[in-house]
């Protein structure tokens, strides 16, 4: 009798798992984007919950940003030894790029070890299949699938009087959000059709290395705030704050997005996954009226948008999309009708 655990598989990974998932692929001949592992291991763990890291390369010849929505594992060792589980992703894969990305998930290091009747402080040979979730623009949700082969190295557990270990691989550690900037001709456009004034009050949610902010403040003169979790992504924008000499002008504060008061803004800039920009729906909810809000190549679902608008670059013809909405948020209900959004297709510069 095959000994398997299964531990917690998102609704979004199942549904994908049993529908297929197979829906359009509007890329031309660009080729479809594939995912191989490149290493599994553990890093921060004690004896019941541990963080197991997935280095997964993924191959995006898509012309747009690829996001990916979630990965569903499971490993054997052997016929009757197996666990399968699921893995948070919240990366997106540049356009026309290939790209490492760090995946984790959150497991039970005895119960895992123990449905692979491995052994801990030594390496466990393993077979794994993999199914990773994406959900582009142009070629909605599907799964890129591959398998691996490999050596898992299974930490020493830990006795009872001993403190859970958070230095395991931890100089290997690679972010688990992908920083993607975004062109300068794309936040030129954002800016843009955000109206941005010297009396605006701009919010940049997820900063990255400080552009937005940085060019609300140079061109504009406005007031612009940074936020982002990611103390390097911090370094590099009080760096960019430096160099462009706007210290008066900008702030960039290290902060989960998320546990944000935004009232004190009337503009507020994104490039985060479609998933992200609805869990904020509560707190853009809370602007003044006649805020504005800008994203960068992702829409936020069930909020119809003031503008789309659809940019081509000249360089290499990599398409962006800017979506614009106003406060108070207009939320699409069944029976009410909306008016469209304007769209508008542009081509940008080098």
């Amino acid at each position: 009798m095959a000994m398997t655990r299964y531990l917690t598989v998102s609704v979004v990974l199942l549904a994908i798992l049993l529908a297929g998932c197979g829906t359009k692929q509007d890329a031309g001949d660009l080729g479809k984007p594939t995912a191989r592992m490149v290493r599994v291991r553990f890093d921060v763990f004690d004896p019941k919950t541990s963080t197991l890291l997935f280095d997964i390369e993924v191959d995006n010849p898509l012309k747009v940003g690829l996001p990916l929505a979630g990965l569903h594992y499971t490993f054997t060792n052997g016929p009757s030894a197996s666990v399968s589980g699921s893995a948070d992703a919240n990366a997106i894969i540049p356009a026309g790029t290939q790209r490492i990305v760090s995946l984790s998930a959150q497991v039970n290091y005895r119960d895992f070890v123990g449905a692979l009747k491995g052994t801990p402080g030594t390496a466990l040979e393993y077979k794994g299949e993999f199914w990773l979730a994406v959900d582009a623009p142009q070629t909605g949700l599907t799964k890129l699938a591959f398998q691996s082969e490999g050596r898992l190295t299974l930490p020493e557990e830990l006795s009872e009087s001993d403190e859970p270990d958070t230095t395991i691989l931890s100089k290997d550690r690679l972010p688990d959000v992908v920083f993607v900037p975004t062109p300068h001709e794309v936040v030129a456009k954002m800016l843009e059709l955000a109206q941005v004034t010297k009396d605006d009050v701009l919010y940049d949610l997820g900063c990255g290395d400080g552009r937005i902010p940085v060019t609300a403040a140079k061109k504009y003169g406005c007031r612009a705030f940074g936020f982002d979790i990611d103390p390097e992504r911090i370094k590099e924008s009080l760096e960019n704050v430096a160099q462009n000499d706007v210290a008066e002008l900008v702030t960039i504060e290290e902060k989960d997005i998320f546990t944000l008061d935004l009232s004190g803004a009337n503009v507020i800039t994104l490039y985060l996954l479609p998933s992200l920009n609805v869990k904020l729906i509560p707190q853009l909810e809370k602007l003044k009226p006649g805020s504005r809000i800008v994203s960068h190549d992702f829409d936020m679902e069930g909020v119809q948008p003031d503008k789309i608008v659809r940019l081509t670059s000249e360089d290499g013809g990599v398409e962006h999309t800017v979506y614009l909405w106003t406060a108070p948020l207009k939320k699409i209900r069944p029976g009410v009708q909306l008016p469209p959004p304007v769209e508008l297709v542009e081509t940008i510069g080098q």
